[in-house]
């Protein structure tokens, strides 16, 4: 046990983390001696461990950790996730009908062409791996940046142990009908724990057009999944997709999007969120050039003790760049969510629009939900707003509606369910949105 000296929590805290952090390096030359990274790889895996032991694992009054807590994740030891088999009728329950024949299956951060069939848009869509991509200095250059530069532990810890990683390149002009889904499926362990970290690059070439769905599950739990996904937005590109996180409740996920977008272009992202352990996404937005615009919708429904937190940072680089941000989180029981959203806007980025929105429905006076709306402006021509509510349901909605014959039982769930399904609607493809329907929302009936 850890000795404890004047504040002994303090001591014992940083001991743990201490040793957390001699772990994972230990880990790291494992990896790099037994698994063998490709060559192509191993200068970002050894840039990305540097930076690790710079950042450090999370104390608790760390900025970008002020409402998760990580202590009993960084305490668990993990070891790395062998290759796992999974049944092709595990993979089909997970594929969404509108992807069928263009649905990429990553097992334990490994594609696995075996179990993936994108024919419908192999002749539109280059999916390389990516230490073959990194031969093309764009690539290269831009993964050495967002190392060097890397303000996410968990991200840095996810490029320290790169070595599967798959990048996705749509020419410009393109326009692909079909959408792709990428499904993550984690195979977790029956005794001890494991980690995998996926990655993926993504990047529209100019005008062309994308869909795509992302979805992370899991076969059992005692797993972390420790995602990375950039996506690269050309001139006047577009590219719509949703995420939803259903891992195993026995698990932890950390994910990391980090979207670049250059002149006149346009994300719109939705994600579902289901809880575990302890969800973190870490959303990074940088609206690079003039007309760049960007629309974030996120859903979250807990209970028990699940956890869902998110830290978004929107970076308006440009003049005439928009942000529309809406998020919808419904906690119960000892759940907790949390938003700690910032909006910042360069100086010389006049005439920025950004609105930021974030309400919680609290079913139990043991739940949690904390936010953290914040503008940070350096110009003077913007129109920015934010705000937020925690809230629980409406008395007077529920008592018009028994009023109306409905039971108290009926009303609140009908009242908790149009709460969440406002952002379920707003969901691009109607096999994702009636998956949610069907799954996601049954999570608010008694």
């Amino acid at each position: 046990h850890p000795r404890e000296l004047g504040d002994g929590m303090t001591t014992t805290l940083v001991t743990a983390t201490d040793q957390a952090e001699s772990a994972l390096l230990n880990l790291h030359k494992k990896f790099m001696s037994e698994n063998s990274p490709p060559d192509a790889l191993v200068p970002l895996n050894e840039a990305a461990i540097q930076r690790f032991e710079l950042l450090k694992f999370p104390h608790r009054k760390h900025e970008m950790y002020t409402f998760a807590n990580t202590k009993d994740l960084v305490a668990t030891p993990f070891a790395l996730a062998a290759e796992s088999q999974v049944s092709k009728d595990f993979i089909k329950s997970h594929v969404f009908p509108e992807c069928e024949s263009s649905c990429l299956v990553m097992v334990d951060g490994v594609l696995r062409d075996d179990l993936s069939d994108y024919s419908a848009i192999k002749s539109a869509v280059n999916i390389v791996p990516l230490e073959e991509a990194v031969a093309e200095a764009e690539i290269k250059e831009h993964l050495v940046d967002t190392i060097d530069k890397e303000n996410d532990v968990f991200a840095s810890i996810n490029s320290a142990f790169l070595s599967q990683g798959t990048f996705i390149d749509i020419p410009a002009k393109k326009q692909v009908e079909s959408p792709l889904q990428i499904l993550h499926v984690s195979t977790g362990a029956a005794h001890g724990n494991v980690a995998s970290h996926p990655r993926i690059l993504l990047r529209l070439g100019a005008m062309a057009e994308f869909k795509m769905i992302v979805k992370y599950v899991g076969v059992q739990g005692n797993y972390l999944v420790n995602s990375v996904m950039d996506i690269l937005v050309g001139e006047q590109a577009g590219i719509t997709y949703a995420q939803v996180q259903e891992d195993a409740t026995d698990a932890w996920h950390c994910s990391k999007t980090r979207i670049f977008e250059e002149r006149n272009s346009r994300v719109v992202a939705t994600n579902a969120f289901f809880g575990n352990k302890l969800t973190r996404h870490h959303f990074e937005a940088h609206l690079k050039d003039v007309g760049a615009d960007l629309t974030l919708n996120s859903v979250s429904v807990l209970k028990d003790q699940e956890q869902v937190h998110h830290f978004v940072r929107i970076h308006h680089e440009s003049p005439h760049t928009t942000s529309a941000q809406n998020f919808k989180n419904v906690v119960n029981d000892h759940s907790r969510s949390s938003v700690d959203g910032t909006v910042i806007v360069n100086q010389g980025a006049q005439q920025t629009f950004s609105d930021q929105l974030i309400n919680n429905l609290m079913l139990s006076d043991n739940a949690h939900a904390d936010n953290k709306p914040n503008l940070m402006i350096f110009a003077d021509d913007v129109k920015c707003t934010h705000g937020a509510t925690v809230g629980q349901l409406d008395a007077d909605q529920l008592f018009y509606l028994k009023t109306r014959g409905l039971s108290g039982k009926v009303a609140k769930e009908l009242l908790t369910k149009s709460f969440a399904e406002s952002i379920v609607q707003t969901i691009d493809f109607p096999g994702v949105v009636k998956y949610l329907e069907n799954t996601l929302l049954k999570k608010l009936e008694a």
